[in-house]
């Protein structure tokens, strides 16, 4: 990415596979762009959650969609919706959450700082949950 310097203003972006942070407020909060990747349109394997922060999420390119699974203490249901571009996706704290993306699709991610390190699980999807997940075929 090449950019000209504007004093004051930070700036960067990503253009690789995968999720990169990439500015930071004072310890507060951080912007993520995350992009697709060859195997990112596909029934995913895992869920996520993040106890103590909500995580916003923004489609700017390319499909993708929010999957769900309550905000217990493991996933439950699985609540599927396609996400429209240029609308804002707050995952509140506590939900698990997983995003399958065509390989052209981008997010930009705001979160608070750590969101990732601190305070997240990462588990393995249930058979019965990984069937309830329907992923159409990316040129539809």
């Amino acid at each position: 990415m090449r950019t000209q310097k504007i004093p004051g203003v930070e700036i960067a972006g990503h253009t690789g596979p995968g999720y990169k942070p990439l500015l930071e407020s004072s310890g507060d909060w951080m912007a993520a762009i995350m992009n697709g990747s060859a195997t990112s349109w596909s029934v995913p394997d895992i869920i996520e959650q993040h106890a103590g922060t909500d995580e916003l999420f923004v489609l700017v390119a390319g499909r993708a969609y929010m999957i769900v699974a309550g905000n217990g203490p493991e996933p439950g249901a699985i609540v599927q919706q396609e996400m429209q571009r240029h609308v804002l996706y707050n995952v509140k704290a506590g939900t698990w959450h997983i995003n399958p993306m065509t390989q052209d699709a981008t997010f930009v991610i705001i979160e608070e700082t750590g969101t990732n390190i601190d305070g997240s699980r990462e588990v393995n999807l249930t058979a019965a949950q990984r069937k309830a997940i329907r992923i159409e075929e990316a040129g539809q």
